[in-house]
């Protein structure tokens, strides 16, 4: 998991990269020292960190997904093992479609926030952290000033994400309803 939380870092720092070639672009042009060659080799910088966000983002997914479903499996055999030492009256006492609820779809919930959340997010963050960081170093108004989209997109997200807790609640009672009802007809 952390050689993939690096290979995100890596893959963040590379998208970074054109944005930074075409920078130096409009550097040439604006003080008029353009040339074929300079021009051809941003560009080919540009290109290079391009691959190196996308190959990196690539390596980062499997390895992500790796230790993630490396983990699922070993949740679902403790619990499969747990089942098996359970009293026989209080496994039974439980209907098929709950339990098939749990070994499959609960611990399949888990997969998201391994092998996404803590890779992405860590390198989405840390990167921009660091130029916020370098932001102020510069000039704090300016690294002030980098704060105001986020806040802004927190309103909206704020209004749509109010009744989240409720709807959710209801999906998943739903969801266990027609899992036993389903797996109880197809076992007839």
């Amino acid at each position: 998991m952390i050689l993939s939380v690096l290979c995100a870092i890596f893959s963040v720092a590379g998208g970074f990269i054109p944005f930074w070639a075409v920078y130096k672009i409009l550097l040439l042009f604006i003080n008029r020292t353009a040339t074929g060659n300079y021009i051809l080799l941003w560009c080919l910088v540009g290109v290079g960190g391009y691959l190196i966000r996308v190959i990196c983002f690539g390596i980062s997914t499997i390895l992500a997904h790796i230790s993630a479903y490396t983990i699922l499996e070993g949740i679902r055999l403790k619990i499969a093992n747990r089942l098996m030492r359970a009293p026989l009256g209080e496994v039974m006492g439980r209907r098929i479609g709950y339990l098939k609820n749990i070994i499959m779809d609960k611990v399949e919930d888990l997969e998201p926030p391994l092998a996404h959340v803590i890779p992405e997010l860590t390198s989405n963050l840390l990167l921009p952290l660091a130029i916020f960081v370098w932001m102020l170093a510069i000039d704090w108004r300016m690294g002030l000033s980098i704060l105001i989209a986020p806040a802004l997109a927190m309103i909206p997200m704020f209004f749509l994400m109010k009744n989240y807790n409720s709807q959710y609640a209801a999906y998943m009672e739903a969801n266990n309803h027609v899992n036993n009802i389903i797996i109880e007809y197809v076992e007839g």
